[in-house]
């Protein structure tokens, strides 16, 4: 993916900086920086980039519940073989043709059934299905085959390509499998150990999450019991699918990051933190993206991070938190605006330290990325202009501050943001104005 932004030129009274998304450039004035006195100026600083990590989900995507077989028996399979399919063998589909239109789908179902039941019994010569498909043209349907029929068109029809599957185990002491389905055609594949050379169409899949049964919400399980072996998930519990697989994760107007957090405990001081954190983001969120440039001069010189917070008026930048506190734990963060993004962008700054981020930003060495997103995507712009617009709202004795808490909620709690940050391995970290290098 190009790199997108770069922090724009610096000086005393003003700043603006010039972000990049292939062919658009946005240009965007910012408030008054009056913090960069904390910093030596004029030295380059170490280039940084920072991935944002969140995904836009598509509203048409789907969530479909995978029954790994009859007894769970695909479940290590769908495993090792990163791939869903049906246990039915020897189908033998035409590709790139829906079930709907296969020749002859009912007699190659009533032939497939036969041959699971084969290779499950033993393999018993004397009970050795036969594979002449006009062998089971003129049989009776039995009541079966609608559901079949119906399994074999969720597998290969329903499920498309980008849509996520969520695979329950046996026990609440082993993994939930979510996974991404990677293409819309299936691919044959033959399990020597299941049905020796009779082949399956299989869908491939890359797994993105694997929590344990019992670590997800009593709601959900609930929802993975079925006499069905594919269906899709409703709407109501597909949140805590979307936080497992991708983290964070905008859909439509509504945007959520999860931090995960190491510690058992977790109590109001830390609590109290966390709070004026988000609610200072979401605050300069609102000052950012509504314009208001007397309150962004008032920011820049106010000193308590309460006064930062009068400003949050707005309820669509006011974010609903939700903390869920165990061995590990998570914090939830939703919003109607992109305010969850842009905080765990910052956070993921603050790890570096203030002068280090500072000076890079002076010398436009912030490079901003987003790894789960489609190249141009037009939310990572917005999100990436904004972390860096508020960088400067801050100043640098504020930036100093917001690195300090964060740093003491990770002690704390073992705060954890979804995105990430890293600078180059030769460059050296920013001196602060005053420090002689030589003297440590």
């Amino acid at each position: 993916m190009s790199a997108l932004p770069r922090f724009g030129d610096f000086d005393r009274n003003h700043a603006v900086g010039h972000l990049w998304l292939a062919i658009w450039r946005i240009s965007y004035k910012v408030a008054p920086c009056d913090g960069v006195r904390g910093v030596a100026l004029g030295m380059a600083g170490p280039a940084i980039t920072l991935d944002l990590r969140f995904r836009v989900v598509r509203p048409e995507q789907e969530i479909f519940i995978v029954f790994p077989g009859q007894n769970y028996a695909l479940y290590s399979y769908f495993v090792t073989n990163q791939r869903i399919f049906p246990e039915l063998p020897g189908l033998d589909l035409l590709p790139k043709i829906r079930m709907a239109q296969q020749p002859d789908l009912d007699a190659k179902l009533l032939r497939a059934r036969a041959l699971n039941v084969w290779h499950s019994g033993g393999r018993k010569d004397d009970t050795r299905p036969s594979r002449q498909l006009s062998d089971y043209r003129n049989r009776r349907a039995p009541k079966w085959l609608p559901q079949t029929r119906g399994v074999l068109m969720g597998f290969f029809d329903r499920a498309k390509k980008g849509d996520l599957v969520v695979v329950p185990p046996s026990s609440i002491f082993e993994k939930v499998l979510i996974g991404e389905l990677l293409d819309d055609n299936f691919e044959e594949a033959t399990l020597p150990e299941l049905w020796e050379r009779d082949a399956v169409p299989t869908r491939r899949v890359r797994w993105l999450a694997t929590p344990l049964r019992g670590e997800c919400s009593v709601e959900l399980q609930r929802r993975f019991p079925s006499p069905n072996a594919v269906r899709i998930l409703d709407r109501e519990a597909r949140g805590e699918i979307y936080s497992l697989a991708y983290g964070s994760y905008s859909i439509e107007d509504s945007f959520t990051s999860k931090f995960d957090v190491t510690s058992a405990d977790f109590n109001t001081i830390d609590d109290y933190r966390l709070q004026q954190l988000f609610n200072s983001i979401a605050a300069l969120s609102e000052l950012s993206e509504t314009g208001q440039a007397d309150a962004q001069k008032t920011v820049s010189k106010t000193t308590s991070w309460d006064d930062i917070i009068a400003f949050l008026t707005d309820p669509n930048y006011i974010p609903d938190l939700a903390v869920d506190i165990s061995s590990p734990g998570t914090v939830i963060l939703t919003c109607r605006k992109a305010v969850p993004f842009v905080a765990q962008a910052l956070l993921a700054l603050t790890i570096l330290g203030a002068d280090v981020v500072w000076t890079a930003a002076q010398a436009q060495q912030i490079t901003i990325q987003n790894t789960q997103a489609p190249p141009n995507d037009a939310c990572t712009a917005d999100v990436a202009k904004e972390v860096l617009e508020q960088l400067t709202m801050m100043g640098y004795a504020r930036w100093q501050l917001m690195c300090k808490q964060a740093e003491a909620l990770r002690a704390s709690t073992g705060l954890k943001e979804q995105s990430t940050v890293k600078q180059a391995p030769d460059v050296k970290a920013a001196t602060p104005v005053g420090q002689d290098k030589s003297k440590k």
